[in-house]
């Protein structure tokens, strides 16, 4: 054994690249995404702002809420070796064998721990039940044996709470703020969106779950056929339910056309008869690009109205 060898200084070499490695392993891309949610629930509370303290906030919650979101990916990565496997999904480097199921797994805890206390310290208590929350509905939702996205309307349900509605909460008590009337019509829809999201998901994995004898809502549903008729209907609910809480808690209209014109748009892009690899390509390839120009004209929709 040499002497570089026997010192460790190859092993200290190849620690940044296993640490990146890991980090992508949270899907980043994906979990900023959805961090965008935290972030719209910080705007709502926002009155008066300079830029670059609007920047310089939107930064730090952006990443941190990133860290938290990371932390379900992560762990359904873990979680998911086989199906995603068969499926050839590249983001899951646990199932590339990239990076092992233990350092995944230790990782995604301690970038989870670290969001929590970050919520904690600038959230106070609500940010950090919020956020602790969050951690546990993404564990369950992956992790057997509670594994709820193996469970019949669980796996739809919590998608629309840890990556959904409470992001939105979560936000609104960032850096002491109090959630209000525009934050509770935002919690609302973003829960329905998060679902309708999640269905489309399952229909775009409804033959890799399938096969791997993941039991998804879709899958016991029998077709995707079915799957769509459940899209649909839950569309129209979120939409109703959008209308009820713009209505209650007076909410302008111009936010309320966006959230809908959300929920809309991803039933429109995803017709009955579409087939299912369209889907899957639409999510992978589209839908990420959708996600960031929706994104910003609710921000500044947020902001300025």
């Amino acid at each position: 054994m040499s002497e570089e060898a026997s010192s460790g200084r190859p092993l200290l070499a190849e620690c940044p690249v296993m640490v990146w490695r890991l980090f992508l392993n949270c899907r980043p891309w994906n979990a900023a995404s959805w961090a965008s949610l935290a972030v719209f629930g910080w705007a709502t509370t926002l009155k008066g702002f300079t830029l670059l303290d609007f920047f310089a906030n939107f930064i730090v919650l952006g990443f941190f809420a990133t860290l938290l979101n990371g932390f379900s990916f992560a762990v359904n990565n873990v979680f998911d070796v086989e199906e995603d496997r068969k499926a050839g999904k590249a983001s899951n480097l646990v199932a590339a064998r990239s990076v092992s199921r233990n350092k995944a797994l230790a990782f995604s805890f301690i970038i989870g721990g670290a969001s929590v206390a970050f919520f904690a310290y600038t959230g106070g208590v609500e940010g950090g039940l919020l956020s602790l929350l969050c951690i546990v509905i993404g564990f369950l939702y992956s992790a057997p044996p509670f594994r709820f996205k193996e469970k019949p309307i669980l796996d739809i349900v919590s998608h629309g709470f840890f990556l959904g509605s409470l992001l939105v909460l979560l936000g609104a008590y960032f850096r002491s703020g109090t959630p209000n009337n525009v934050t509770y019509v935002y919690t609302v829809a973003f829960f329905f969106i998060s679902c309708i999201f999640q269905l489309q998901n399952l229909l775009g994995d409804y033959f890799f779950d399938r096969d791997a004898g993941v039991k998804t809502s879709i899958v016991r549903l029998g077709s995707l056929e079915k799957g769509r008729i459940a899209s649909t209907i839950l569309m129209l609910i979120g939409c109703v339910a959008t209308v009820a809480a713009t209505w209650h808690f007076s909410l302008d209209v111009l936010p309320a056309a966006v959230l809908l014109s959300i929920q809309v748009l991803n039933l429109l892009l995803i017709q009955p008869k579409t087939p299912v690899y369209v889907v899957y390509t639409y999510q992978r390839k589209i839908q990420p690009y959708l996600m960031v120009c929706w994104g910003l004209i609710l921000l500044l929709v947020t902001l300025f109205s």
